[in-house]
C-alpha cells in the first residue's frame, strides 16, 4: 500500500489518467414498421337464376293443349287421302328428301312463293328437306300448272266434281305409311293472290296433313281461304309431325 500510493501520485502529476473499464456497446435495435395490407374485397359471384321452363318451345298460349290435341286428331290422324289399308297408329309423312318437277306455266311470283316456302320447310327440325329436281334427278313431287280443263281431266278422281282451285294426291307403303310419291295441280286461271295460298295449302297437305275445318286461321281451312302465310298452330302441327 505504502508503494502504491506514490505511483498514484506521480501519475496524477504527470497527467495520465488511470484506463477507464471497457464497456461493451449497447445494442443496435432496428423497428420495423408495420406494413399495412390493405384489405381486398372480393366480390360476390351472383349466379343467374335456375329457372325451369314452364313449356316447351312448342308451346301456343293462343292455344291450349285440349284445342291442339283436337287439331291434331283432325289434320294428322284422320288421314283424309287414306285408303283404309294404312295402319292408323302410325301418321302418313316423308321420311326421305322431296325433289319436285315442275310442269306446265307458273309464273315468276308462282316459283317465288315455292323456293321462299321450301326454304322455311326446310328450317323444320327433323324434316327430310325439300328441293326443285334438276336435271336427271328422278322427282318424289310433281306440281302441275294447268288450265281448267286439264286440271279437271287430270285430277277429276280426286277433286269429285267439285270446282277446285287446287288437288294433291299421294301415294304411301301401308306398312309404314310412309310417303313415297305425290303430284299436285294448280289451276293457272285463278288470280294471283288466291294461288299463292293455294300453292302452300296443297303442299302442306301433301306433307301428311289433311284441311281442317276447326280454325279459319289455318292455310288448309277446308273453306273460304284468302290466308297466305301459314298461322303459328300450322307450324306447329308440322314441327310436332317431322
Amino acid at each position: 500500500m505504502k508503494k502504491l500510493i506514490p505511483l498514484l501520485l506521480a501519475l496524477a502529476l504527470c497527467g495520465c489518467a488511470a484506463p477507464a473499464p471497457t464497456t461493451e456497446p449497447a445494442p443496435t435495435v432496428t423497428t420495423v414498421p408495420e406494413t399495412t395490407i390493405p384489405e381486398t374485397t372480393v366480390p360476390e359471384t351472383t349466379l343467374p337464376p335456375t329457372t325451369v321452363p314452364l313449356h316447351s318451345d312448342l308451346y301456343l298460349e293462343a292455344c291450349p293443349l285440349e284445342d291442339l290435341l283436337t287439331y291434331w286428331d283432325e289434320v294428322v290422324l284422320q288421314m283424309e287421302y287414306s285408303d283404309g289399308t294404312g295402319d292408323p297408329a302410325q301418321v302418313q309423312k316423308w321420311l326421305f328428301p322431296l325433289l319436285c318437277r315442275i310442269e306446265g306455266e307458273p309464273t315468276e311470283e308462282d316459283l317465288q312463293v315455292l323456293e321462299d316456302f321450301f326454304q322455311e320447310l326446310n328450317q323444320i327440325p327433323g324434316f327430310p328437306g325439300i328441293a326443285f329436281a334438276e336435271g336427271l334427278q328422278r322427282e318424289s313431287l310433281t306440281l302441275s300448272f294447268l288450265g281448267p280443263e286439264a286440271f279437271h281431266d287430270s285430277f277429276s278422281e280426286v277433286v269429285d266434281g267439285e270446282d277446285a282451285w287446287g288437288a294433291v294426291q299421294f301415294w304411301y307403303y301401308t306398312d309404314t305409311n310412309e310417303i313415297h310419291t305425290a303430284r299436285i295441280g294448280y289451276r293457272t286461271d285463278i288470280p294471283q293472290a288466291d294461288r299463292n295460298s293455294i300453292l302452300l295449302e296443297e303442299i302442306v297437305n301433301g306433307l301428311g296433313i289433311s284441311d281442317s275445318e276447326l280454325r279459319p286461321d289455318s292455310i288448309v281451312y277446308q273453306y273460304s281461304n284468302e290466308n297466305l302465310t301459314l298461322s303459328d298452330v300450322d307450324w306447329l302441327i308440322l314441327k310436332l309431325l317431322y
